[in-house]
């Protein structure tokens, strides 16, 4: 047995995928980059956020810390949370950004308020924060900040539900 190395040679010449090309109008951009740009956006857009943004007045809607000052900006880490959920990859369902399914909170999808739902789905479910794919989020109350039910529209407005089963004092 020889361990002589020989070389090998190659039966194919090396091609460049269409991505790869290169070409004046991406010059510079790599694969990632241009398949990324390529991704559909299906996320709420800036009037939903804004719907959403005006009902809450600036505060996260479970913990009520403040997150928007006007004319500053945000002034800390927040998300908008969809109640029910994208499912992985996103939907192109118009009714899953609907200002009825989201809510505006603090942290990410691992701190804050927003990290505190995708951890305690339980709860979550049975406060509001997570609606069933079965379920339409305007029909499901949410508990929010001050421990009171409310109902959510696509108008942006909240409606207070009052607890019809109080015991006698």
């Amino acid at each position: 047995m020889s361990l002589q190395r020989t070389a090998l040679q190659r039966r194919t010449e090396l091609r460049r995928t269409p991505f790869q090309r290169k070409t004046p109008m991406n010059r510079g951009r790599t694969v990632r980059s241009q398949v990324a740009k390529a991704r559909k956006d299906t996320g709420p857009t800036p009037e939903q956020r804004a719907v959403v943004l005006d009902r809450s007045m600036g505060f996260c809607e479970i913990c009520g810390d403040q997150l928007y000052v006007w004319p500053r900006g945000w002034t800390d880490v927040h998300s908008f949370h969809h109640r029910q959920p994208r499912q992985m990859g996103g939907t192109t369902r118009a009714d899953i950004n609907s200002p009825a399914n989201l809510l505006l909170l603090c942290g990410t999808g691992i701190t804050g308020c927003h990290g505190h739902i995708e951890a305690n789905r339980t709860d979550a479910y049975r406060n509001g924060w997570l609606v069933r794919a079965s379920a339409d989020p305007a029909t499901v109350p949410v508990l929010l900040e001050g421990n009171d039910r409310y109902l959510l529209a696509d108008d942006g407005t909240r409606t207070l539900l009052t607890d019809t089963h109080q015991e006698p004092r």
